[in-house]
């Protein structure tokens, strides 16, 4: 792409109707987003405003698809505020004298809700019908939105009984479910499916090619959420300098040049020391999950600051779990004593301190100015690309054939020089490549690495980490 042609637009267009929870703190609906997405995706915890950012999940039902999102946890005066700046513009003013993450939680909400058909209002069946569920219900009725009330937590006959008290919110018939066991979210994934817009079926679209799965990683305030929300074009994640304020993966779709792609936001990995039990423990651990799944991987640094044994720590991991990356040196604008050499000190430094990603491409960004923001859906086109590679047996053992001529292979044990029969490609996604040697022969791991050059030198794989597994001719029976 020239570098004066139009940089292709993400393509975010609602595709599929939505459905929107919302309740007082501690109703249950994560647990009910979870029971309905059948993942545990969001955070369940009894400690009131876990979910922070919304989640975003997809029910399929009756043949019918559509989003399912988790607003965050607040209490319920500013969830009424969030409700209300979708109706006044004075509200949505006054937002910004609420704490920090506080606002950012009304705002989110107050964008999940713009996007709603159908809302969810989940009351505690348990705890009956308070002040909090009638001041909701009446400021829920000003959206003119369909709205279906859902009483949670109906785990017993017992207290089915107690759901008619909810009438008096005039929303209806009371719903009663247990996100718990999943007693009624078949009744109730009926009346959404009835409720929601459009017809039964999927629509027929153009096969497209898989997603590509992208995990930002880095430790926490590295700028991860705010180089989401620059990519992305909106404020979809809560940006914050409290550490770990993104704690449930944060997974958003969007198509750039026809492909699909799922960022996902991950929680900053804290070291193993400081790591509390609860939330944050299985935060990290989600984190690590979600590594492993990804396809690739932006690894957030701070190009202001010296990369730490932390730095050191999540590449290693990054490294082992087999994925692309793309290293990132975020905070450009805040380096100082920047002169005409920095790019090449700054790539030198990285590379010296960071040599088993050496395959990793390294961009200088700043997620706060957008400096080459714009060149980070191009490159992770290119990796996938190169990660989905494969070479044709013929044309890899010629390269093999000149390796040899150049440098002989080494033995790992003694001074003899080992045969290597043939190398070929065994799979992609990552690209692996298994080398035939003799049966009694063993070789360096210097010389797999001097093939691993001599492949990326013929072959690109930008990005993307070999592997080159060691395979031994078996003896032809007699």
């Amino acid at each position: 792409m020239s570098p004066t042609a139009p940089r292709p637009a993400l393509n975010r267009k609602k595709i599929r109707p939505t459905v929107v929870i919302v309740g007082r703190i501690n109703v249950g609906k994560s647990s009910l987003f979870n029971r309905l997405t059948e993942r545990n995706k969001a955070i369940v915890s009894a400690l009131a405003g876990t979910t922070r950012d919304y989640n975003i999940g997809q029910v399929s039902w009756r043949k019918k698809t559509f989003n399912l999102i988790d607003t965050g946890g607040v209490n319920t005066a500013n969830l009424k505020h969030s409700i209300q700046a979708l109706v006044s513009k004075k509200i949505a003013n006054k937002i910004k004298a609420v704490e920090e993450i506080e606002s950012a939680i009304i705002h989110q909400t107050k964008k999940a809700l713009a996007k709603a058909d159908l809302v969810l209002l989940v009351v505690d069946g348990q705890a009956g019908l308070l002040p909090e569920d009638r001041e909701l219900a009446l400021v829920l009725k000003k959206l003119n939105l369909p709205i279906l009330l859902v009483c949670n937590k109906i785990d017993s006959q017992r207290w089915r009984d107690q759901t008619s008290e909810f009438f008096q919110l005039s929303l209806g018939q009371p719903l009663a479910v247990s996100a718990a066991n999943g007693s009624g979210s078949g009744d109730l994934l009926d009346v959404i499916t009835a409720k929601i817009p459009g017809q039964p079926g999927r629509p027929k679209t153009t096969p497209l090619p898989p997603p590509i799965k992208i995990a930002l990683i880095g430790k926490p305030n590295a700028g991860k959420s705010l180089l989401l929300n620059k990519i992305v074009g909106e404020d979809r994640v809560i940006v914050s300098k409290v550490p770990q304020t993104t704690r449930d993966p944060q997974e958003i779709e969007l198509y750039y040049q026809d492909q699909k792609i799922v960022l996902i936001d991950t929680a900053g990995l804290r070291r193993k020391a400081g790591t509390d039990t609860g939330i944050e423990k299985i935060a990290n651990a989600r984190t690590v999950a979600t590594i492993k799944k990804a396809d690739l991987v932006l690894f957030l640094t701070e190009a202001d600051k010296k990369l730490t044994s932390q730095d050191n720590r999540l590449a290693g991991l990054l490294k082992d779990s087999r994925v692309s990356i793309i290293v990132l040196a975020n905070k450009w604008d805040l380096l100082e004593g920047k002169d005409p050499n920095i790019d090449k000190k700054m790539k030198d430094y990285y590379q010296a301190s960071l040599p088993f990603l050496s395959f990793a491409p390294l961009l200088f960004v700043s997620a706060k100015t957008g400096r080459n923001i714009d060149k980070i859906m191009d490159l992770i086109l290119e990796i996938n690309r190169e990660r989905n590679k494969r070479i044709e047996d013929k044309i890899l053992n010629q390269v093999l054939k000149s390796a040899i001529r150049h440098h002989l292979p080494v033995q790992a044990k003694t001074a003899k020089h080992p045969f290597i029969y043939s190398l070929e490609q065994t799979r992609i996604r990552p690209p692996e490549f298994k080398l035939t040697i003799g049966l009694d022969d063993t070789i360096h791991f210097s010389y797999l690495r001097f093939l691993e050059n001599q492949i990326r030198k013929n072959f690109g794989f930008l990005g993307t980490p070999i592997e080159i597994r060691i395979s031994k001719l078996k003896k032809k029976k007699l």
